[in-house]
């Protein structure tokens, strides 16, 4: 019997990142059954880096100064765009999984080969509404998973459209991530006080992550708090700075009268050592070489997971304070530590902040971001702050208690052998026959086309795409209203402005009949298939 065929498009199983991790996870377990032909196609690839990898591994890295200058001439060829369709045509998959950001994969749906291929799609799903661009390329994709069930009520709220299947939750290794035997040590270890409550967490700093905010909150926490209480508690601070699109830390501890009250991870640079320490600015003296050249942690900068299990260890009480979140794994990092959780009661934080019997912050505002039409929220610092003070006043007895179903919530719903299920489900229930094309087809050549004597400009639109294109599936959707629109206004708006004409319309529809031609005559075995770098599996 032949294996079905599966191209998982990632940004590589090997990077220290949420995406790579997902990656190794699913990819490592869907191979370990034995049931099919798999490779990868890494947008943040390293042939070097993945010899040893038992799939087939395709890189997306140039090489040349010539594959330089086009990958450099859009930004979607980071995500695969350039060499997506010479991938699959050497690969010829059955199906196509992806799990990233929208706008990292929804160009996947114009590629000339898509009818192909089945392609089963887990996209971020971090608020509603979605852009209707968005869910256009969602009701057009064979079926969509969610990484919560946020993100499946989400959708279904607003399409019914959509084949909405299942969740397929990032999970954790409980073995790893577990609590330390004696927290009090713990903390001495890294010269923290033993009887100090420590709130804290790991976050990148990120527009979206509100670590002013909660700065603000804590302050709240440490003015109406008893004092003996506010005084042995403190903040912690597990992230980057400066970034360049994050967060001024310092000008916010500054502002919030915070010096004294805040601890950072830092890792230095000579040694390699990491600690932890008050916040002292964005470089620090390292305590094991004496130089001065620790820094803040950062993406190509980080602890390794033992290390970061450390740091989890450290906090008595886990925030996960932002405006919106596609899953949010430190969540339940945390939670696996034995670290109860507070978290925004929204978007897929509402979930997990739930399975793991926490805390939700109220929202106190919603607002609507311009650069995704979403609504995203703010939550509630004086909500916040209570929480903290009432977890803070919390009897040892009660403590522990919340700390073992955090850790028991979390290893209950949070599993990667789960979610590798949900992928083999849907990869198993997918048959040929629910094709209509096959890789074994006749060629599907298209004929350039001229200007038709057709009136409406909508009748014109819908003969580009359903006569001279032949995808009948766009007309009526994001494509064919905005093809109208921009015809009807002659000028062309999706994100820049530039006249728009018929003549600039067919223009664009002869050069995508080219495309097809051209990968059409590579698929029949009439051209040369171009040659890219990949790595056998064994």
């Amino acid at each position: 019997m032949t294996k079905k065929r599966v191209l998982l498009v990632s940004e590589s199983h090997h990077l220290a990142s949420g995406f790579g991790t997902y990656a190794k996870e699913i990819l490592t377990r869907l191979w370990e059954t034995g049931k099919y032909e798999l490779a990868e196609f890494a947008g943040y690839g390293n042939l070097e880096e993945c010899k040893g990898v038992p799939w087939k591994y395709y890189s997306n890295t140039p090489s040349t100064d010539q594959e330089k200058n086009i990958f450099n001439s859009n930004p979607n060829n980071s995500f695969g765009l350039w060499r997506f369709n010479h991938v699959v045509l050497d690969f010829k998959p059955d199906i196509v999984l992806t799990y990233r950001d929208p706008w990292m994969d929804m160009w996947i749906n114009e590629s000339p080969l898509r009818k192909y291929f089945h392609w089963l799609w887990m996209p971020t799903v971090d608020s509603y509404p979605q852009k209707r661009k968005w869910l256009d390329v969602f009701e057009q994709c064979d079926g969509i998973l969610a990484y919560s069930e946020y993100g499946i009520r989400s959708l279904k709220k607003q399409s019914d459209f959509i084949t909405t299947l299942d969740c397929a939750s990032p999970g954790i290794h409980p073995e790893v991530f577990k609590p330390v035997e004696d927290k009090k040590a713990h903390k001495k270890s890294f010269g923290i006080p033993e009887d100090s409550i420590v709130v804290g967490t790991v976050m990148r700093n990120q527009k979206r992550k509100l670590f002013i905010e909660l700065m603000k909150a804590f302050r709240i926490f440490l003015d109406n708090a008893p004092k003996e209480v506010a005084d042995k508690t403190f903040l912690y601070l597990h992230t980057s700075y400066p970034e360049k699109i994050g967060w001024d830390i310092e000008s916010g501890i500054v502002e919030n009268g915070l010096s004294s009250k805040v601890f950072c991870t830092y890792i230095c640079k000579s040694c390699k050592h990491w600690h932890i320490s008050k916040y002292t600015g964005a470089i620090a003296t390292c305590p094991k070489c004496a130089n001065r050249t620790s820094f803040m942690p950062s993406v190509s900068n980080g602890l390794s997971t033992e290390d970061l299990v450390s740091v989890y260890n450290i906090l008595d009480l886990y925030i996960q304070y932002a405006i919106c979140e596609g899953f949010g794994m430190p969540q339940v990092e945390a939670a696996s530590c034995g670290v109860p959780i507070a978290s925004t009661d929204y978007s897929a934080m509402e979930d997990v902040v739930r399975h793991t019997d926490g805390y939700p912050v109220p929202v106190k505002v919603f607002f609507r971001e311009l650069e995704t039409w979403a609504e995203r929220a703010y939550p509630d610092n004086n909500a916040l702050a209570k929480i903290i003070e009432e977890f803070a006043l919390l009897s040892d007895e009660s403590r522990i208690a919340k700390s073992d179903s955090a850790r028991k919530g979390a290893i209950k719903r949070y599993k990667w052998d789960d979610s590798a299920k949900v992928w083999e489900k849907y990869i198993d229930e997918y048959t040929e026959q629910t094709r209509q094309h096959l890789w074994s087809s006749p060629p599907r050549y298209l004929q350039n086309v001229g200007m038709p004597n057709i009136e409406s400009n909508c009748d014109f639109v819908k003969w580009c795409l359903s006569a001279a294109l032949q995808r009948p599936e766009l007309v009526y959707r994001y494509a064919y209203t905005n093809y109208c629109k921009n015809l009807d206004n002659g000028c062309y708006m999706d994100g820049h402005l530039e006249p728009f004409s018929r003549e600039k319309m067919l223009k664009i529809i002869n050069s995508k009949i080219d495309e097809n031609n051209f990968f059409e005559s590579i698929r029949v075995g009439q051209r040369q298939p171009e040659q890219i770098n990949y790595v056998n599996g064994n």
